[in-house]
This record gives C-alpha cells, structure tokens and sequence, in this order.
C-alpha cells in the first residue's frame, strides 16, 4: 500500500488538544480510520473532510492541501 502524502491532522489535532477517541466522538468516524487517514494510508471522502475540519476548527482545504489530491 502506497502512502499518501501526509495531512495536517496531527498537528491541527496537538493544537487543539484532541485525542484520537475524543475526535472519533464528535465525528462518528471510525478511530482506526482516524488512524489511516491521520498516517495517510486513506483518503478521506468528502464528507469525513468536512466533519473532521469542523471538529478541529479548521478548513478542510487547510487540513487536506491540494497536493493530495
């Protein structure tokens, strides 16, 4: 499995003080696919875009730069 390259979750999430388990609370999304998408093993879909920009107070296009894409 090729990597992807990195996204800003980690950081947006150590500034704001969110834990993995807090963010799959507020977003509904799975920890583990947290996890991959924090390490860039899974691009998130759009909708996980939006729902854990939201929850770390930040804009999606921020978190996940165009060179993502």
């Amino acid at each position: 499995m090729m990597l992807m390259a990195k996204n800003r979750m980690r950081e947006a999430r150590f500034f704001v003080g969110k834990p993995q388990a807090q963010l799959w609370a507020e977003t509904r999304i799975h920890y583990s696919t947290i996890c991959r998408i924090e390490r860039g093993y899974q691009k998130p879909s759009p909708e996980q875009k939006q729902k854990l920009a939201r929850a770390l107070g930040v804009q999606p296009d921020w978190l996940f730069p165009e060179s993502e894409k």
